[in-house]
């Protein structure tokens, strides 16, 4: 089998754009673990705000009213 430029190249470009696949992947994995974890932290905020709402709904009127 000849090792033609053309077809070396072509081989060149496939391991680079598998390589570029490769780190693009393992970014997007980082970004979604960080996403999820500030939709959680987010989550947590306003479940907090909303037994306060819900506290403050529900607090009886004073006997001076």
């Amino acid at each position: 089998m000849t090792w033609s430029p053309e077809l070396i190249a072509i081989l060149a470009l496939q391991v680079a754009a598998a390589g570029f696949l490769w780190s693009l992947h393992r970014d997007v994995r980082g970004l979604d673990r960080d996403l999820r974890r500030d939709v959680g932290d987010l989550r947590e905020r306003m479940a907090r705000l909303e037994g306060l709402f819900e506290g403050f709904a529900r607090r009886p009127e004073s006997a001076d009213a």
